[in-house]
């Protein structure tokens, strides 16, 4: 859960997602394209940190989900609207295959941007 806070979140999270999805979608900006090379070196070793504690297991903390896999989950959805998810994500399998797992799940289904825009254009 450490490093979803001290790293996937600050300085390539808040940098790469912020600049190809929120900028982008909420607030009509353009992509730092310098900002999200800077992030990128980062990025890698963040993932390469992720898939190595992922291992084998089905999540985080073993065969059960835990908070580590609620936490970063969202995290990684958004990586996937990216282009940057090409290389960040297929080389990792072992996340690929536990993100799918995690947006497979009802709680994942219900909160995807899409169905909360949904939700708020019913109310």
């Amino acid at each position: 859960m450490n490093i979803n806070d001290w790293y996937l979140f600050h300085g390539v999270g808040n940098v790469i997602i912020f600049h190809r999805v929120v900028g982008p979608r909420v607030l009509g900006t353009t992509s730092d394209e310098e900002a999200i090379k800077a992030a990128m070196p980062k990025a890698h070793v963040v993932f390469d940190e992720l898939a190595r504690l992922l291992g084998h297991q089905s999540y985080f903390a073993g065969d059960a989900i835990s908070l580590a896999d609620l936490l970063v989950a969202p995290a990684m959805a958004f990586f996937t609207q990216t282009p940057e998810w090409s290389e960040l994500g297929p080389c990792r399998a072992n996340l690929v295959a536990w993100l799918e797992r995690m947006q497979a799940r009802p709680s994942m289904k219900a909160t995807t941007r899409e169905r909360l825009a949904e939700v708020a254009e019913a109310a």
